[in-house]
């Protein structure tokens, strides 16, 4: 891996043999903390349709998990994260007065005076994101710093598997496609339902056997790869 440690390199390398996408996600996560320093880590899912950017999990470095909010934004609301991911390039930004766009409810109630922002693809699309904060180097970060972050999320959720190739044979229905149309634009449960003349239940039905078969974990991965396999545009 070109500008990594070689212990860097051999890491990834060795999430080859992580038995499922969880395991591996922990892995990747267990290893950044390792390797760099900085002291939490917020993963992202991101919708290229709605551009939602949802929260999975946030993480210190001590392994204890980050009381859970539901944090749901429109991330064009938040200009320089959506600019990060616009790029598909790393951004890091600094927080201080006038020298950031990030929402002040998450400033005050995180206490961030930087955030580093990692967009996590699959192909040409985004999919997700990582943001990081709590940097504890001594120096002040540099470029170098944040194209090696970069680099290890880019090389390591590339091992990640969110679907099996063989099951891209096991076509969706048309109305599993048809739930993931409505997803992509953002529509809830609810207001899909309704539009489709069907009952919440049977559209949560139509959305988890979606999902099975794309084999992913969260919607906004289903709509990615939907789009990816061409099911939807």
């Amino acid at each position: 891996m070109q500008g990594l440690p070689v212990s860097v390199e051999e890491y990834i390398n060795g999430l080859i043999g992580a038995e499922s996408p969880e395991e591996k996600i922990s892995r990747i996560v267990e290893g950044f903390f390792s390797f760099f320093p900085f002291s939490r880590l917020s993963l992202f899912s991101y919708s290229p349709i709605n551009f939602v950017g949802e929260l999975i999990f946030s993480l210190h470095a001590d392994g204890s998990t980050l009381n859970q909010d539901a944090i749901r934004e429109d991330i064009r609301t938040i200009q320089p994260i959506y600019d990060a991911i616009l790029d598909k390039k790393a951004r890091y930004i600094t927080v201080g007065e006038n020298k950031s766009e990030l929402p002040a409810k998450y400033v005050e109630k995180y206490k961030l005076s930087s955030v580093l922002v990692v967009p996590i693809k699959k192909g040409a699309l985004v999919i997700g994101c990582v943001l990081i904060d709590g940097y504890k180097g001594e120096d002040s970060v540099k470029e170098t710093l944040v194209q090696l972050v970069e680099n290890y999320f880019g090389k390591a959720f590339n091992k990640l598997s969110f679907i099996n190739e063989e099951q891209v044979e096991h076509k969706l229905s048309k109305r599993e496609i048809e739930v993931l149309e409505q997803l992509s634009l953002g529509w809830s449960t609810k207001e899909m339902a309704s539009n489709m003349g069907i009952s919440e239940f049977t559209a949560r039905d139509y959305i988890a056997s979606a999902m099975k078969k794309l084999n992913v974990r969260h919607r906004a991965q289903a709509i990615g790869e939907a789009i990816r396999s061409g099911l939807i545009s």
